[in-house]
């Protein structure tokens, strides 16, 4: 059995070292043996000193003195520091430093021990999936996606696919009367829509013939629609017809307009030399002069580009026409 060494002062603020064997001490079981800071408490008691003067003479911090007393030493910062505060400590009470840190030592190794008897109980672990089970996972998800966008792809394009019409003789076998076709809008245009003779009974040009039907589309009432350019001051304005792009450019290719007017719309010109006017569509574009109309921009459905706007030469234009 190991033998531990009690240490105690004595009357005279001594140590008083005697060997007790282990047997001893658990016979007497009501006196435990006194620890190091018990004797540094009892020498201070003695020479009745208060525990905030001794931590201004050593400067060591008074809470740090009071764990010294108590055996806190969780409360102290490392372990060098808690040999040099008893070394101190007991050197100032006139007790013998090296014994007191002996049995410090002693005394930190038999809580080591302690600690490492107790049963630590481990946090449950996190339970994790193995690899190849995430692996599958994904791929079924992702074979789950495609299926459903594979199921709506064929949805929509068996809604899509137009249903054949009946063959004649079916439908007539059934006594079902099909509709009657109509004829193509190209046709029914062509039909309805004759060309004027000449006196000499020759039709005329396809150019004369798109002009003459270009009063009939602007007699016909028009929306209210947007007015560009409202703030310029101006003699020309165009006025659309049928949607088409319009494109106003002034010298040294200065933008002025470059939209899509629609059936209503009109954009008043700014009077300023040198602009010009390109369209999509001709004879989709009115062009009204100080207040009235002087024709079209072009021909229906044919681009016009580069077209002069100077008032003068409208005007011209006007007076010749």
């Amino acid at each position: 059995m190991a033998k531990l060494t009690r240490i105690s002062l004595d009357n005279n603020g001594e140590l008083d070292r005697r060997r007790l064997h282990l047997r001893e001490i658990s016979d007497d079981l009501d006196a435990p043996l006194e620890t190091v800071g018990q004797d540094l408490r009892k020498a201070r008691q003695l020479k009745g000193e208060d525990l905030i003067q001794i931590a201004r003479i050593l400067k060591i911090r008074r809470v740090h003195l009071e764990a010294l007393e108590e055996s806190n030493f969780d409360a102290i910062p490392g372990r060098a520091y808690i040999i040099g505060f008893v070394r101190s400590y007991a050197s100032y009470l006139g007790l013998n430093p090296n014994a007191c840190v002996t049995r410090l030592k002693a005394e930190i190794a038999g809580r080591g021990e302690a600690k490492e008897g107790q049963v630590q109980i481990s946090a449950p672990r996190d339970r994790k999936f193995p690899q190849g089970t995430v692996i599958v996972a994904v791929i079924v998800i992702i074979a789950l996606i495609y299926g459903v966008y594979y199921l709506i792809v064929a949805m929509n394009r068996l809604a899509s696919e137009p249903v054949p019409p009946v063959p004649p003789q079916l439908a007539a076998q059934a006594g079902l009367t099909p509709p009657p076709s109509a004829p193509p809008p190209a046709t029914q245009a062509a039909n309805n829509v004759s060309a004027p003779e000449s006196d000499s009974g020759v039709a005329p040009p396809a150019a004369e013939t798109a002009a003459a039907a270009q009063p009939a589309a602007a007699s016909q009432p028009l929306p209210d629609g947007h007015i560009y350019g409202a703030q310029n001051k101006s003699r020309i304005t165009l006025r659309a017809h049928k949607p088409t792009r319009v494109t106003v450019v002034g010298p040294n290719s200065q933008l002025y307009l470059d939209r899509l007017l629609e059936p209503g719309d009109s954009y008043l010109v700014p009077d300023a030399s040198g602009l010009t006017l390109s369209v999509s569509d001709g004879g989709a574009v009115e062009m009204i002069l100080d207040g009235a109309s002087i024709g079209y921009a072009g021909g229906a459905g044919a681009a016009s580009t580069a077209l002069s706007l100077n008032p003068q030469e409208l005007a011209g234009k006007r007076t010749r026409g």
